[in-house]
């Protein structure tokens, strides 16, 4: 059986104010690289096999905080990006509303299938995500692997591991909250959502997120 440890990245300091990064490259705040230690002293203890990770230096560097202590490939991948937000990124959802009330329209009308322009769909992220999870589990299928993502596309991976389709109005993971997935011959289960145990330590203000930045 193979046993996927999906793990949002690290605050930034847009995630605190609310602002679409999408692909933007975003550093981890101080409180964000405090929650990359947090995850990968969490994980120390599980034998990893492999990790993967986006591109993107968010979740690039926690995926760094967590290899420290395992002896195992790093490998980046770009399909596991964000959702592209296109002219929507580095603003506000009040500033892209007030801005784009037609497309916000369009949002609530298909919320999966409306691209933002520049950028990408829900379906579009679902459709990459899905294929990058299908590859990661052909070269590792009884491993356990790290997965080092954004918000967007774990909302997807786990909606594709439960047999869904992807809902954009779904929970928010948190920073450096960590998800299970698991495939045995029976197929995909989701067996873990957004576990912050290990972010308590830290205080409050840390285990919480005020990231509602991709809920339509």
């Amino acid at each position: 059986m193979g046993t996927y440890y999906i793990v949002r990245h690290g605050e930034t300091e847009a995630n605190q104010a609310g602002i679409l990064q999408g692909h933007l490259n975003v550093p981890l705040s101080d409180r964000g690289r405090k929650q990359a230690e947090a995850v990968a002293s969490r994980l120390r203890s599980v034998k990893i096999d492999v990790i993967y990770t986006s591109d993107l230096d968010r979740a690039k560097d926690t995926a760094m905080a967590i290899a420290k202590y395992h002896n195992c490939k790093l490998i980046l991948d770009r399909r596991l990006r964000e959702v592209h937000c296109g002219i929507l990124q580095g603003k506000t959802m009040a500033e892209c509303r007030e801005k784009y009330p037609e497309l916000f329209e369009r949002f609530k009308q298909d919320p999966i299938g409306t691209e933002r322009p520049g950028g990408e769909s829900y379906k579009d992220l679902f459709d990459r995500t899905t294929r990058a999870l299908e590859d990661i589990y052909e070269r590792y299928p009884d491993s356990n692997v790290v997965i080092v993502t954004h918000g967007g596309p774990i909302r997807c991976l786990l909606a594709y591991a439960s047999g869904k389709l992807v809902d954009p109005g779904s929970p928010t993971p948190n920073n450096a909250s960590i998800s299970i997935i698991t495939r045995d011959e029976n197929g995909w289960s989701v067996e873990k959502f957004n576990d912050v145990d290990h972010l308590e330590p830290l205080g409050d203000d840390i285990a919480k997120s005020n990231d509602d930045a991709y809920r339509w």
